[in-house]
């Protein structure tokens, strides 16, 4: 069965829809689930690099300011997650919890290599045509990645 189950939360309801079944499956197999949130860095990179006509002390306030941001969006990742892993647990559910930064779709699947996750269960956001077009989906990256199997739940 399914030792090691990672569910990719990002603090949406459409992520956690993921989680009963996920439940499901590890108690039947007695596994893990391994919660997982990934936190871009992008816009606070981009508050880093700020315009061509900045003081150098404004690039450092800047610099501080992205910092922050970054600090406050782990703290309230952590946050969530140990709220999610509490309620699983009080279900008798062994749970791993932990935040990575970058690209969702890369860090979800180096992740799943790493801890031998036999399964990555996940909701689709539902995002079709031209946005997913552009957009693109970390769902579709994650399963055209190939390397674990991905059981993708609904939006809706």
């Amino acid at each position: 069965m399914f030792s090691n189950i990672l569910v990719p939360v990002d603090g949406s309801e459409i992520s956690e829809r993921s989680l009963p079944m996920a439940q499901s499956l590890a108690q039947l197999s007695g596994g893990t689930i391994h919660l997982v949130q990934v936190i871009s860095r992008d816009p606070e990179l981009q508050a880093i690099h700020g315009g061509s006509g900045e003081s150098i002390q404004e690039l450092e306030i800047n610099r501080d300011a992205a910092r922050l941001l970054i600090e406050t969006r782990i703290t309230r990742g952590k946050e969530y997650l140990e709220s999610l892993a509490s309620r699983l647990q009080n279900e008798g559910i062994k749970v791993a919890t932990v935040i990575r930064q970058g690209a969702a779709d890369s860090n979800i699947v180096d992740y799943a290599k790493e801890q031998g996750i036999d399964l990555i269960v996940m909701s689709t956001h539902g995002h079709g045509g031209f946005r997913r077009l552009l957009l693109g989906s970390v769902t579709d990256r994650v399963i055209r990645s190939g390397a674990i199997p991905v059981l993708v739940l609904p939006a809706s």
